[in-house]
């Protein structure tokens, strides 16, 4: 198959990734990105990310102490001019077929941006990093079609369109592709997300990495969109499905406290357990195909604090920025 001509330079942000970035060049070059179309910009490592990149014959642009991903990436643009930016991250392997998907998104002139998803294989074998990398594989999966976000893990984006919006925000650091991709939106652009547009994420997670990110670096600043009337409330991570869920967390974290003063809080632990079930029913199947009922038993729990941290971050932005955001 002819593959469809388009212009690409690859974005890899890359911070102490020294042990991830050789298996997502190699990826990249795989799937037909020539050496020379992939730029790393190495924010501020200490370790040999930089001398990983340069072996690998890609082009290298060197922060000398960390600015952070969204500033990287806006170097990075600024340094290349081809008609496709497509971001990746440097614990990201892309699959083989990924260019020729992107291309042909973009063969259709009014589409602005595209992104992907992670795959349904995470290599990272704890349990904990299982489930986190196939909670944002489900999410992805079940939100194919016209988007109102970006997502910059795995996302292409038209340089000029990249550049008129004024690229990445790092005052909304930990969702700058988020808050870029409602910017992009509102001056009329078009992002679609393609599940099959597919890389397995290399990230290995811990409760502690997870809650910290799901409070400070999901919850906070998705309450301050939120909050702002940026957002909207029906957008892939806050639906009514996911607010029920949560819900449901806050109503069996009271009902557990209850047991002690009356019986009555039992039923209602139950109930709102079997109804955050039923709820996230397509994900607990999920991690039962993936990994069995060793899996599932490890996700439930791990889902049960994801909720709880978007709860502590909701609490937080409402109860204590609401004035400053009013």
């Amino acid at each position: 198959m002819t593959m469809p001509p388009c212009d690409f330079a690859v974005i890899v942000p890359a911070h102490q990734a020294q042990d991830t970035l050789p298996a997502c060049l190699s990826a990249l070059m795989a799937a037909g990105f020539p050496a020379e179309a992939i730029l790393v910009v190495d924010d501020g490592s200490r370790d040999a990310t930089g001398a990983v990149a340069t072996r690998a014959g890609v082009r290298v642009i060197r922060n000398d102490s960390p600015e952070r991903p969204a500033r990287a990436r806006n170097r990075g643009v600024a340094a290349c001019t081809s008609e496709i930016v497509l971001f990746v991250d440097a614990d990201v392997v892309v699959h083989a077929d990924i260019r020729s998907r992107i291309a042909r998104h973009f063969a259709d002139p009014a589409l602005t941006a595209v992104i992907g998803s992670y795959d349904s294989a995470p290599p990272a074998p704890a349990a904990v990093s299982r489930y986190r990398n196939l909670l944002h594989h489900h999410v992805h999966q079940r939100a194919a079609g016209e988007i109102g976000t970006f997502w910059t893990g795995l996302g292409a984006v038209r340089r000029a369109a990249f550049l008129e919006a004024g690229g990445l925000d790092p005052a909304w650091e930990d969702i700058e592709d988020v808050e870029f991709g409602l910017r992009l939106v509102a001056r009329g652009g078009r992002i679609v997300l393609d599940p099959q547009m597919q890389g397995a994420h290399l990230k290995a997670w811990t409760y502690r990495s997870m809650w910290r990110t799901d409070v400070q670096g999901r919850a906070v600043p998705w309450t301050r969109l939120l909050a702002l009337g940026r957002l909207d409330p029906a957008a892939m991570n806050a639906g009514p499905a996911h607010r029920a869920s949560a819900a449901m967390v806050a109503l069996a974290a009271v009902a557990l406290l209850a047991l002690a003063v009356t019986s009555l809080a039992g039923w209602v632990l139950v109930g709102a357990l079997g109804a955050f079930l039923v709820l996230n029913r397509r994900f607990f199947a999920l991690l039962w195909r993936v990994g069995g009922a060793r899996l599932l038993a490890a996700g439930i729990p791990a889902h049960a604090v994801h909720y709880a941290a978007a709860l502590v971050g909701y609490a937080k932005v409402r109860l204590l920025e609401r004035p400053r955001l009013s």
